[in-house]
């Protein structure tokens, strides 16, 4: 099954002031993926980035896990990194696309400008935006990498499987052949990058070997049944995993985030009992979530829409959004309190415990429009480290004004999917990628 195309423009050093989770539903959110698919996120697009990380690793093993390139801040992975983009973006024609790599579009204005592939031409945060910034997670998860960037078990694996797809013997023991010409090589260029602090000149069939070698979307035989044995048993827990996997295998899979919530509210009734608890919880916390997501989202259309005056709880009260908010708020408030073990999960954060609380008294669209903006006065005044400013001013008479920045010139549609995505999607996209979707 076709996934939806990934772009990887986005790239901000640091969010501006309070602009993320205005209602604090991420942290729930987080610990209720990482009870499904631990070792997964939602920004990772195709596996076959382990296999360059791996490759990386096995590359620049010759350097300490200290060591820095010339610029002085520089490890050798990330020189690595420059290194694979760069081919890719140098042999962009000989891919068979370049969706969903991570850093291109800095790369690609680099090469364009006639400048070296940097830190300072290169992604801001490299750790959290770069392919192995956005893969570490799972690399450890499944055994390719250690917690220090070393080839574990799985990498090892992985490697000698790339290596046999692609005809290059001797890649890991470095014995005579064709892979250790190819290490040498890679070796060479990766030194001379530690030493300039950026890539350097290499020949065209350098960048075009590479390239086609670590092309994104063409795994090898070997290389995908590794990565798709090691995704399948450890990723997430198997008692979770295997169903998961019929299910899509079933489905064709699911590429699109709104066809995430009808899958798993349809896996939920022949799920195993662990798997079936945990996304009920899931369902029930997305309900309240959406509800007053489309409270708050409501609030900021009807502050938007009267041209920056001041709103009251009578306007907003006017609003769609907020009658089909406030219908759907006490049911799921319900939810949570009856599920066996969602407030159980979060006890220890309490934060779901007190947000029920806080709408728990709602009755009426006022109360809603009360209930909401306290909820999101709180929860940016609890965000570190020294809290956040609100979206809305308060002004007289119980009016509010949203700030510039914040405004919604659209009303948002009424949805039936989740505020969140739970990483169907990109676990879709894995068995996708190596093979095991019809």
């Amino acid at each position: 099954m076709l996934r939806a195309p990934f772009s990887s423009a986005f790239d901000p050093s640091e969010e501006s002031e309070g602009s993320i989770d205005p209602l604090g539903l991420q942290p729930g959110y987080e610990r209720l993926a990482d009870r499904f698919l631990p070792a997964v996120t939602v920004r990772m697009g195709h596996p076959r980035f382990l296999t360059a990380m791996a490759l990386g690793a096995c590359v620049c093993d010759d350097w300490d896990t200290e060591a820095v390139a010339a610029d002085g801040i520089t490890p050798p992975w990330l020189v690595w990194e420059w290194f694979v983009v760069e081919a890719f973006v140098r042999a962009e024609e000989s891919l068979s696309g370049i969706f969903g790599i991570p850093g291109i579009q800095k790369v690609q204005h680099a090469l364009h400008n006639r400048r070296p592939v940097s830190a300072t031409a290169y992604l801001k945060t490299p750790t959290a935006f770069g392919f192995t910034g956005v893969f570490r997670r799972l690399a450890r998860g499944i055994g390719v990498l250690t917690d220090g960037g070393q080839l574990d078990d799985g990498g090892y694996e992985l490697v000698i499987a790339w290596a046999k797809d692609q005809r290059l013997d001797g890649i890991m023991d470095a014995s005579d052949g064709n892979g250790r010409a190819f290490r040498d090589r890679l070796r060479r260029a990766v030194g001379q990058g530690m030493e300039k602090g950026h890539t350097t000149y290499q020949p065209g069939d350098f960048w075009r070997d590479l390239a086609r070698r670590l092309d994104p979307m063409t795994p090898g035989r070997n290389e995908k049944k590794v990565l798709l044995n090691r995704i399948l048993s450890h990723a997430g827990h198997l008692e979770m995993v295997t169903p998961l996997k019929e299910a899509l295998i079933a489905q064709g899979g699911v590429g699109a985030r709104e066809e995430e919530a009808p899958f798993l509210r349809k896996l939920t009734g022949r799920a195993p009992r662990d798997l079936q608890q945990l996304l009920t919880a899931i369902d029930a916390y997305e309900a309240f979530g959406r509800s007053i997501t489309d409270a708050f989202d409501g609030l900021r259309y009807c502050a938007t829409s009267h041209g920056g005056a001041p709103v009251d709880a009578q306007d907003f009260s006017a609003m769609k959004a907020a009658k089909s908010a406030l219908a759907a708020l006490g049911p799921s408030l319900a939810r949570i309190r009856s599920h066996p073990t969602l407030l159980d999960w979060e006890r220890d954060q309490n934060s779901l415990a007190q947000s029920v609380d806080r709408f728990d008294g709602v009755r009426t669209t006022g109360d809603l429009f009360e209930a909401v903006l306290k909820h999101h006065e709180h929860v940016q005044r609890e965000k570190p480290p020294n809290g956040k400013r609100p979206w809305f001013e308060r002004a007289q008479r119980g009016k509010v004004v949203v700030r510039s920045g914040y405004t919604l010139a659209e009303p948002s549609e009424t949805r039936a999917g989740y505020v969140h995505e739970y990483r169907v999607p990109t676990f879709s996209g894995f068995l996708a990628d190596l093979g095991a979707l019809p």
